[in-house]
């Protein structure tokens, strides 16, 4: 019986030394995967960290560049020149000087651009000669044109421009100074005014015939 005890009690003495052998070597396994896991961890933090470094030292290099460059930017702006000074002299012109007019010698005006020679000569033609119409007084050609016209029908002062080709302020004063001689007569009723010839205009454009001193 107590050989039989014996037996029972080593039996669960070796069961239990066995079952914590198992344990421990299950606890060491564990272990060194946890270690293992650890030290992989703390790998890709180093790598990681050493990656974050090398970024903090390129934004670095790349921020004193940028310092650099502004640097010289400000100061390529502030090399500007200096405005003039107000209220000095103009400098003298490179032209030669004119030598003095001799006595008695003709004066000679400066030549205008062709752009003023142009309008000048337009506005004399505009302007044409004087009109010096009567009844025994000499016409232009421009009044004998409006008489030759009016001869055919009546027309008014925009008519007469347009088939003369001429200014409006020329014509105006055109048949105003055949409208005072008596040469022609107007109707004020319509604007423009419309001209007709009268006898004594009929009279200048046919010499042969007898003037008459009332206009029709």
């Amino acid at each position: 019986m107590d050989d039989l005890t014996t037996y029972v009690f080593l039996a669960t003495s070796f069961f239990f030394v066995a079952v914590a052998l198992g344990l421990l070597v299950r606890y060491r396994q564990v272990s060194q995967r946890i270690n293992a896991s650890t030290d992989l961890g703390r790998d890709l933090w180093s790598a990681l960290e050493q990656r974050l470094n090398k970024q903090d030292e390129r934004i670095l290099d790349v921020m004193g560049r940028l310092e650099v460059v502004q640097a010289r930017v400000l100061s390529a702006a502030s090399i500007v020149a200096p405005p003039p000074p107000t209220g000095l002299s103009p400098a003298p012109s490179s032209a030669p000087p004119r030598a003095p007019a001799e006595t008695g010698a003709v004066s000679v005006t400066e030549a205008k651009p062709p752009v003023q020679q142009a309008e000048s000569r337009g506005s004399q033609l505009s302007q044409g000669p004087p009109e010096t119409a009567g009844p025994h007084g000499s016409l232009d050609e421009t009044q004998m044109s409006a008489l030759r016209l009016l001869a055919e029908n009546p027309r008014n002062t925009r008519q007469l421009t347009d088939a003369l080709k001429v200014s409006r302020e020329h014509m105006a004063r055109v048949m105003k100074a055949l409208f005072e001689s008596g040469l022609v007569s107007r109707d004020a009723s319509s604007k423009p005014f419309v001209y007709q010839l009268t006898e004594n205009g009929r009279s200048r454009l046919l010499p042969g015939r007898p003037a008459n001193d009332s206009a029709a």
